[in-house]
């Protein structure tokens, strides 16, 4: 016989009449650990402070780049290099010689000039101690003079053509850009090389909600990317007559299309404090990148 199985009876949770477990509570912080946190959170207070207040007194952008006055040095005669005096990175002085146009071209062709202007000038003398006697007509006397003032402009165009054939620093400064060599044909406009002077200025592109706290005499603190270690000073020297835009090749016409509001910008020019530029001159170099804060209260 199989016996018969007595069912099985799932045990109750908790039994009747007996008080439940409370939760167990979260261990309390360690004074330890609240004054590490108490810490940081004054750090972090003083933080946003120091930022708030320095907001407060500066106006400052990373839109802003080193310039100076760059002089780019082209030939104002046709002809065939004869000779480059210099190579990049050269400091020059006004006078030096950068390049030299072989000259002989211009030499013969101011000879043929003197030689024209004496004859002509020598007929014309002669027409006019004739004209005393009136053997020579009015008119031919009006011709010779005519032709020695044409012979005497011919002969000062040789000249300077034969000046041009020497190309001279026109400035101190420092060369680069230099894209010719001897025995390269060159002709007028193009330009050889640059001359750059040694006296950066820092041009800042200020937003236009910024600009109404700026002024001329402001002092201004610069961090140039190239010299972090090196905080310069300087002051706003001017501000901008017309945004950016204005002098743009084909500045936006927001009269047609969709409008959409850009905030524009005004550059500000920020010259640097002779005394904290020494020891770092040659390093200031047009293009270089700026950190520009304006004191403004």
């Amino acid at each position: 016989m199989n016996p018969e199985k007595a069912p099985q009876s799932t045990p109750s949770s908790s039994v009747p009449g007996t008080p439940t477990q409370p939760a167990a509570k979260s261990a309390p912080m360690s004074p330890k650990k609240k004054i590490i946190l108490i810490t940081l959170g004054v750090i972090c207070g003083i933080f946003v402070l120091k930022y708030g207040i320095y907001r407060f007194f500066h106006e400052t952008t990373d839109n802003a780049y080193i310039t100076g006055h760059v002089h780019y040095i082209a030939s104002q005669v046709s002809g065939v290099v004869k000779t480059v005096a210099v190579e990049n990175n050269a400091q020059v002085k006004a006078g030096d010689l950068l390049i030299q146009i072989d000259p002989e071209p211009f030499d013969a062709a101011l000879a043929d000039a003197i030689a024209k202007n004496e004859k002509a000038q020598g007929d014309y003398e002669r027409q006019q101690g004739l004209a005393s006697t009136r053997v020579v007509s009015v008119q031919d006397l009006a011709h010779a003079k005519d032709d020695a003032n044409s012979a005497a402009a011919q002969l000062r165009m040789a000249q300077i053509n034969r000046k041009y054939a020497t190309i001279v620093s026109p400035v101190d400064g420092i060369v680069g850009g230099r894209n010719v060599e001897a025995g390269n044909s060159v002709i007028p406009s193009i330009n050889l090389l640059a001359i750059v002077e040694a006296n950066p200025w820092v041009e800042a592109n200020f937003k236009e909600t910024q600009v109404a706290h700026i002024h001329r005499g402001q002092r201004v603190s610069l961090v140039v990317d190239a010299i972090p270690e090196h905080e310069f000073e300087g002051k706003v020297v001017s501000i901008a007559p017309a945004s950016g835009r204005q002098f743009a090749l084909l500045p936006a016409d927001n009269a047609t299309g969709n409008f959409t509001k850009i905030v524009q910008r005004l550059p500000v020019r920020i010259e640097f404090d002779p005394g904290t530029i020494k020891g770092y001159k040659d390093r200031l170099v047009p293009g270089l990148s700026v950190v520009t804060s304006v004191r403004i209260r």
